[in-house]
């Protein structure tokens, strides 16, 4: 047995599950050996799978020297396990399957049965929505009469699949392959709620077996700690000594500096320098994860969450100063590239059986530990004095630094635009790789120097990284696809980078030139930034239902729900939001991930951006008042300094989130903050349709009214304010309504509009328009819209 037997052992438990639904293979055809053994019908499946694959002639080095009868008799036995390494699959699966509630429902026709949407887990009264039997493409969850599963749903699945499977040549690209085909297929179809998928189910198993098997193998378990393991998860009774031991190490990183450094650019260059920096970040937390995966002898299995600058690691017991070497290692040569513009902040704890019990609260006691290490960021180096307290030898003169971080020298201080080789990078990676790139080539690589530029940091790292269009430009480099998550039929990726690597514009004023119609529009550019609203008080409610079952004597562990819901919403921000603006030249992605995103494009386009993805969101969560989002939006100018404008947008953002009504005990998110004005997401509809409106009609050929009518309008607000807080407290003075009216009878369709929202808020009941200076926003938007274009 090996650390990849383990893994491919615990990948492959299950997968029988998938073949058994597929009604093509019967049991009675099994091989003796297979047939007679004691267990379900499903390891069984797997078992034969495995000796099955063994026997094709095209199959990858890879799977010839690991896919061994071992692993085939670990399959098979894994619920009536005959050696140590059985038991431990067997610890890891029940920990793994712990979360799964009963469900009386399900127990009849497990074949069609669907994996259910996991946000109503959390939201009780979102609707109940379910994911089509299909492979990642296709990840928006349905009404269940949507929805249809049978046999001949799961055979094209598989097949697919299968026709793959000999081609796998490391764990990665087999965790790539179940990723793709396995995310929607539900990892259980009888007596549970089936809302945990086969991928997810086996990716944590095998992160937990490969977690105790290491733990094992350097004398931390014994066979007889295993042994009581198994008979205190068997029993319900989780005391003693061996569930106290630390056996787990929780790693949690997560980059601080993030704004200033993404948004200090000079305006030359500007979009280039901005996507090359918001590449580096993503690739940044990415590659350190992986550097400390593979320097404790882990995968890509044991990352819980990747994605939004944060990651999430579980490994097997690892010392203190192992980890501190590691990230001395990874800050020490982020210092050196960037000194203090960026900083990956990296904190872990052990933890024992137990404390995986209460994984979400251990989650948030490194949380804190991270804030409170941001405060003193860069201690962790041990020449912290040299690196950053000594004078440096080298001295700068005038017109010698670099125009654009100030605090580089560079060679040839005669040439006009002065960048250093680390700025310059930035523009390097954005001008010369990532255009039209569609793969990320990693290949192994030394450096023996400080790294000077984006490049050569991976390199310290141990990454040369490359990004190609063509995906075979080295026969040893693994393949990482970017966006476009498929998998084609001459080689399996060996993952896919969600978010946006690619650049449809990078000029902004060409962008901002955009929202120039004819004679008419303003050359200003709309600065859009959403998040997903409430993720604290959603996790925290997940660690509360743990806690409850445990309570309840249940052994209940909610690492793979955590795993779920927080790759569920990443694959919102990162797939689904970048397919409806993926290639428009009108929008500009700074960054789209984890749970947010910022944008950069024309107010005509964002401006119903913003409400499109609110509304997907609620389609693809089914939840009306948990799963929410917020959003901020500001205009600028074209040329208006990025660093500043990405200031006003954040502000814009937190007032969104924190703004409440004299009414509320606390503030209820899920708004919409233009500028100064914070609005529910009903009333910034009204503000498009207002606008909207008055551009018509101040453009239309027939010239229905000139620009001064939006000064009539924005006055009309000194009226219309006390008639709608007068509509909000059910009633309202007909009299007034009727001079409101005449005042604006000259634009009866805006005048009746305006009225209309006073008789809605009076009539009915739920969402109302309280906001009146939501008028003021409308006819900014029409003065940007009706603006005669500059000679």
């Amino acid at each position: 047995m090996n650390d990849t037997k383990i893994l491919l052992s615990a990948l492959l438990h299950d997968f029988g599950k998938v073949l058994e639904r597929t009604k093509e293979y019967k049991t009675r055809e099994f091989p003796d050996d297979i047939k007679i053994f004691d267990t379900y019908a499903h390891p069984k499946h797997s078992a034969l799978f495995i000796r099955t694959i063994r026997k094709i002639e095209k199959l990858s080095n890879f799977l010839k020297g690991h896919l061994t009868e071992e692993v085939e008799e670990l399959v098979l036995t894994h619920h009536k396990p005959t050696n140590e390494y059985g038991i431990i699959l067997q610890i890891a699966d029940w920990l793994a399957s712990s979360e799964r509630e009963e469900s009386e429902v399900e127990k009849d026709s497990y074949i069609n049965v669907k994996l259910s949407s996991p946000f109503r887990w959390i939201d009780e009264k979102a609707e109940e929505l379910y994911y089509p039997l299909d492979n990642l493409k296709n990840i928006v969850p349905k009404k269940k009469d949507e929805v249809s599963v049978d046999g001949s749903k799961y055979s094209n699945l598989v097949n697919s699949l299968l026709n793959k499977f000999p081609l796998v040549d490391d764990i990665e690209q087999l965790l790539t392959l179940y990723e793709f085909y396995l995310s929607q297929v539900p990892a259980q179809t009888t007596g549970f709620i089936s809302d945990i998928s086969i991928y997810d189910h086996s990716r944590i198993t095998a992160a937990l077996s490969h977690i105790l098997y290491r733990d094992y193998k350097e004398d931390l378990l014994s066979n007889n700690d295993l042994e009581a393991i198994r008979t205190g998860l068997k029993n319900k009774n989780i005391v003693g000594e061996v569930f106290e031991k630390p056996l787990f190490t929780l790693i949690s990183g997560d980059l601080s500096g993030i704004q200033n450094f993404l948004f200090n650019v000079t305006s030359e260059k500007a979009g280039r320098m901005l996507k090359g920096k918001s590449v580096f970040l993503d690739l940044l937390t990415r590659y350190s994860a992986k550097y400390i995966l593979e320097n404790t002898r882990f995968t890509r299995v044991n990352t819980i969450y990747l994605g939004g600058g944060n990651f999430d690691l579980l490994i097997s017991y690892t010392s203190d100063e192992k980890l501190e070497e590691l990230r001395t290692y990874i800050v020490e040569n982020l210092w050196k590239l960037l000194n203090e513009d960026i900083y990956l902040c990296i904190e872990w704890a052990h933890l024992s059986i137990l404390d995986i019990f209460k994984f979400i609260y251990k989650k948030q006691e490194i949380s804190n530990k991270l804030d409170k290490k941001k405060r003193r960021k860069f201690n962790e180096l041990k020449n912290f004095y040299e690196l950053i307290l000594q004078p440096k030898e080298e001295s700068i003169g005038e017109n010698e630094y670099c125009t654009v971080c100030g605090k580089k020298k560079i060679k040839d201080a005669n040439v006009q635009e002065r960048w250093c080789k680390t700025c310059e990078s930035f523009v390097d990676l954005a001008d010369k790789e990532l255009d039209k790139a569609k793969y990320l080539i990693e290949e192994r690589s030394k450096l023996d120097k400080d790294p000077e530029t984006v490049k050569e940091f991976f390199e310290k790292l141990g990454y040369s990284l490359t990004f190609s269009k063509d995906p075979f430009p080295s026969k040893e480099g693994k393949i990482y696809q970017l966006e476009d998550v498929t998998i084609g039929d001459d080689f399996i990726p060996y993952g896919f980078l969600f978010g946006s690597y690619n650049i449809p514009e990078s000029d902004f004023e060409s962008i901002a030139k955009r929202n120039i119609v004819g004679e008419f529009g303003d050359k200003k550019l709309t600065y859009l930034k959403m998040d997903a609203d409430n993720m604290g008080k959603i996790f925290k409610k997940l660690a509360e239902r743990e806690r409850e079952r445990v309570r309840e004597k249940e052994i209940s562990l909610s690492l793979t729900r955590y795993g779920v819901l927080s790759r569920r919403i990443e694959l919102f921000f990162g797939k689904e939001v970048l397919e409806f603006i993926k290639g428009n030249k009108e929008v500009y992605p700074v960054f789209i991930g984890g749970d947010d995103l910022f944008l950069i494009g024309t107010y005509e386009k964002l401006n119903k951006l913003a409400l499109e993805i609110r509304e997907r969101y609620r389609e693809y969560t089914g939840s009306q008042d948990v799963f929410t989002i917020s959003a901020g939006i500001y205009y600028l100018p074209y040329d208006f300094p990025l660093i500043r404008g990405a200031s006003l947008v954040e502000e814009t953002l937190g007032k969104a989130k924190g703004f409440r009504y004299p009414e509320e005990a606390g503030a209820t998110k899920n708004k919409v903050c233009v500028e100064e004005e914070v609005l529910t997401y009903k009333e910034f509809k009204e503000v498009l349709d207002i606008a909207e409106d008055l551009t018509r009609r101040i453009l239309s050929s027939e010239k229905q009214a000139s620009r001064a009518v939006i000064s009539k309008i924005e006055r009309s607000i000194k009226g219309f304010s006390p008639l709608l807080e007068s509509s909000l407290k059910g009633k309202i003075s007909l009299p007034s309504v009727w001079r409101f009216m005449y005042y604006l009878r000259d634009q009866k369709e805006i005048a009746e509009r305006l009225a209309d929202i006073m008789i809605s808020n009076l009539l009915r009941n739920g969402d109302k328009i309280r906001n009146p200076r939501l008028i003021l926003v409308a006819t900014k938007i029409a003065r940007m819209k009706t603006r005669r274009r500059e000679a």
